[in-house]
């Protein structure tokens, strides 16, 4: 604080501004440091109050969060100032350090911070240090207090706690209370009465499991909700406005253009112990029904690094940043975004009404291979290339696909029944020979010296999707394009 007013008084105002920015950083850090040494008394002490007080933003918060520096009522949207506080002060002393090029031509430090900036800064940070002076360092500090505060800081740690710890209604009880340790205590006594009424609920939902659980549906009981991705597809609610007013147990939303919200409600002669399995089966054969009908791709997550693992490179001698990247790039190309349409949706419901059958269930039916190789290309990327296993898992589907219809007998091979049902739909392909080839490598188990790629894999989805729709589920898709590799 001296250094910041001396420098203030010979004129360097942006020079100031940082040091009264230092300032309040290391009053920040007392705050994280404070934290920290409660923190240590637990048997895992949480690791973000270190963390925190590396990091230049979070400082300037816990300089004014913890230390207080609020109205009485504090808010959501007072927490929000704190933060866009701390942010402004940060650029805006990064901005009195650092030339740098702007839309506006070249910003010079020296010009980037005003007297007045400067003069107003370092009155907060005086302001902040006489408060933090004027606090009293107790030596003994209650047992229970020490409970209650590292109660609270495993709370705040989690996520979803530390949500509800910063929630509106949190706030306002704080703001009615004005007191920090009554407010802990209630919101300790509030989140132990939650998890006693939910242990209640559970062991009686566990009881009606168990003993009162009806034979067939009665009322909705359930709702699960899952986000699947999609790279192959734009999604319009439109479209999904038309299924879910004819489906009532599985309702759809377009959260983003590529991203898919799918509910499946469920009724009360679900038991409790089986939701977990019963849920997850029907979510994936909702989503297996989708990719086969749409002929896209549809998973709960996509690969990322498919080209690049690093985050910068830098030549030394030439002081220059540059990219390389792996060419081809691990991603297929869907065939454009086509946008998904209710003709797309008549099809799954179809699909997946043609997926409910015996013989499409358990860990040796077709479809659990398909979903083995939905899961592969989820997974493929430069740390692990697995498109020999995609390929495997679509090639054992279509196999056992039409091993089911009666189109390939049990003794033989998948190459010519393949070969066939390859002229039906693409007479005189240029990719005839290399598929033939895959086709040997597959029947023989012995993948040494095969040249895989992403085409190959997407190909064999689309077969599979194409036989399913035309021999499992009797849809015909005129002009079918398989997708390509970029």
């Amino acid at each position: 604080m001296e250094s910041a007013e001396a420098v203030q008084r010979a004129g360097h105002s942006s020079i100031a501004y940082h040091l009264a920015t230092l300032a309040l950083e290391e009053l920040g850090k007392r705050e994280l440091l404070a934290v920290e040494g409660i923190a240590s008394r637990a048997p895992i002490p949480p690791a973000w109050p270190r963390k925190y007080a590396a990091d230049h933003v979070k400082k300037l918060f816990w300089c004014f969060f913890g230390g207080n520096f609020l109205a009485e009522r504090l808010t959501a949207g007072g927490l929000a100032e704190i933060e866009n506080l701390a942010r402004r002060i940060h650029d805006t002393r990064l901005a009195g350090l650092y030339v740098d090029r702007t839309e506006d031509g070249l910003s010079i430090p020296s010009e980037a911070v005003t007297s007045a900036d400067a003069d107003k800064l370092i009155g907060l940070a005086r302001i902040r240090l006489e408060m933090a002076a004027a606090q009293m360092v107790r030596d003994n500090i209650p047992d229970d207090e020490i409970d209650q505060q590292a109660w609270f800081l495993r709370m705040a740690e989690d996520p979803e706690r530390r949500r509800q710890i910063l929630s509106a209604g949190s706030l306002e009880k704080l703001a009615e209370l004005k007191d920090v340790k009554a407010w802990g205590r209630w919101l300790r006594d509030l989140f132990e009465k939650a998890e006693s009424d939910a242990l209640a609920a559970a062991t009686a939902e566990l009881d009606r499991s168990r003993n009162h659980l009806p034979e067939d549906r009665t009322k909705d009981k359930w709702r699960i909700r899952v986000r699947i991705l999609t790279p192959s597809h734009s999604i319009r609610q439109k479209a999904l406005n038309a299924w879910n007013e004819r489906v009532q147990w599985i309702k759809l939303t377009a959260a983003k253009k590529d991203e898919l919200l799918i509910d499946i409600i469920l009724g009360d002669h679900v038991p409790v112990d089986a939701l977990w399995y019963f849920a997850w089966g029907l979510s994936r054969h909702f989503v297996v029904a989708l990719n086969i009908a749409t002929m896209g791709y549809w998973w709960w997550h996509l690969p990322e690094q498919v080209d690049q693992y690093y985050e910068k490179l830098e030549d030394l001698d030439a002081g220059q940043e540059l990219a390389i990247q792996r060419v081809p790039s691990l991603k297929i190309d869907w065939g454009g975004s086509r946008t998904l349409t209710e003709a797309d949706l008549a099809r799954v419901a179809t699909c997946l009404n043609a997926l409910s059958g015996p013989k499409m269930r358990g860990p040796e039916s077709p479809i659990n291979f398909y979903i083995g190789g939905l899961t592969f290309l989820a997974l493929n990327d430069v740390h692990w290339q697995c498109e020999i296993q995609a390929l495997g898992n679509f090639m054992r589907c279509l196999r056992d696909l039409m091993l089911e219809h009666g189109d390939l007998q049990a003794e033989e091979g998948l190459k010519s029944p393949f070969l066939s049902f390859l002229d039906s739909i693409f007479a005189d392909t240029d990719d005839r020979p290399h598929l033939a080839t895959l086709c040997d490598h597959f029947d023989s188990d012995n993948w040494a010296g095969a040249t895989v790629t992403l085409k190959d894999v997407s190909f064999f989805k689309f077969f599979c999707d194409t036989y399913f729709m035309q021999n499992v589920a009797g849809l015909m898709r005129a002009d079918p394009e398989p997708a390509g590799e970029t």
